[in-house]
């Protein structure tokens, strides 16, 4: 039988290239998002790629965290075998201009939601047998957090916590949690929300920089079935964490260089 694979944000972006990388090994997917019209046009290219059953739930997540769409998702189709976290705001902003209602659904969409899943997703397979997956996609900026993006940053660290937090546990069990840090993908959040911030020659050279989301969804699923457990992307970005860690001062300095000064 297909596995079944339970993906967030999947009527766009990097949640919408997820969909057809999963499909393209013969999965059963579900695909959650707000947007009914757009889960249905992803779920009809994902279905031309599997033989398996594609279904969609449009939802708004912020409703009680996801609770109710799990327990859609487990009544409908069964339990996910896999679960991608990849539903978020970008929480870019100076923290001086953003609304408290604004920085909630940050909070709420990029912490509270996926936390509340994967809650859902360790307590259904904890004493399983057979292998399950589970896939938070974080940020870059959980580890270097970028001026003019603290709520960013916030949420996604939590995500870095909570793989931390919960290693000894699931080292137990058959659960592979897998936690993505990808640097700028190229879904348009770049030129939206934090170009303004940028001095024109770095924001330029950032734009160029950008990651395919097609290329990062099929690089995701194939590292989360290795059973790796943390994933940093580019690959440069790999050789470079260590090193802000060691030296976070200077780390920080060098990359205030690229800001406006306000």
């Amino acid at each position: 039988m297909a596995k079944l694979v339970m993906i967030t944000g999947a009527s766009t972006g990097l949640g919408e290239q997820l969909a057809y990388a999963f499909a393209s090994r013969q999965m059963q997917l579900v695909l959650i998002g707000r947007n009914h019209q757009r889960l249905t046009q992803v779920a009809r290219r994902a279905a031309r790629l599997t033989a398996a059953p594609v279904a969609i739930l449009a939802s708004d997540l912020l409703n009680d965290q996801g609770k109710t769409v799990w327990h859609q998702c487990v009544a409908r189709c069964g339990l996910p075998d896999i679960l991608v976290n990849n539903a978020a705001l970008p929480g870019f902003g100076a923290v001086n201009d953003l609304t408290s209602q604004q920085t909630q659904r940050i909070i709420q969409l990029n912490t509270l939601v996926p936390l509340t899943l994967s809650q859902l997703f360790i307590q259904a397979h904890y004493r399983d047998v057979r292998p399950s997956y589970l896939i938070n996609l974080a940020s870059a900026g959980a580890e270097l957090a970028l001026p003019y993006a603290g709520f960013h940053a916030a949420s996604k660290a939590a995500l870095l916590g909570f793989a931390q937090g919960t290693a000894f546990e699931l080292q137990r069990t058959q659960i592979n949690l897998m936690t993505v840090l990808p640097s700028l993908l190229a879904t348009g959040h770049f030129q939206q929300q934090t170009q303004p911030y940028l001095k024109p020659q770095l924001a330029y050279l950032l734009s160029k920089t950008q990651l395919a989301p097609e290329k990062v969804a099929k690089k995701i699923v194939t590292r989360a079935l290795q059973g790796q457990r943390l994933l940093r992307l580019p690959v440069f970005y790999q050789w470079l964490a260590p090193i802000i860690h060691l030296a976070p001062n200077l780390s920080r300095k060098v990359i205030a260089v690229a800001y406006r000064t306000r």
